[in-house]
């Protein structure tokens, strides 16, 4: 519910939204567990794909992806060691560093240090 409001508030701010394949991912794996466990097998896919579907149809939704150059992600470690992040979070700021982005929103802890830096502003 937290992320409904929030997303809310951003587009009736016209505030762009920039997501990542790896934030899609997170987004089927978390939502289909949770939907797994309420939904009936033969109505779980039409329902995993209407809740995708929603979200790609957000006014002001741009995807970006990490860099191409195989060198980039090499980064990663050093954005984990610098931010005591895990692999995957270093991983979208990596993406959100080489895409120019810098806000975000998230309700996940492991990015204080990055806020505390002021690298990224908490939307």
């Amino acid at each position: 519910m937290r992320s409904r409001e929030l997303i809310e508030k951003l587009t009736s701010q016209n505030i762009s939204f920039y997501i990542s394949p790896l934030c899609l991912d997170e987004f089927l794996h978390e939502f289909g567990k949770a939907l797994r466990k309420k939904t009936p097998e033969k109505d779980f896919f039409t329902d995993l794909t209407r809740a995708l579907a929603s979200i790609l149809d957000l006014p002001q939704l741009f995807i970006v992806n990490p860099p191409i150059n195989p060198n980039s992600h090499v980064e990663v470690v050093s954005l984990m060691k610098t931010y005591s992040l895990r692999p995957r979070d270093a991983y979208h700021l990596l993406t959100m560093q080489v895409n120019n982005i810098d806000g975000f929103a998230t309700f996940d802890t492991d990015f204080a240090r990055v806020f505390a830096t002021k690298l990224l502003q908490k939307a």
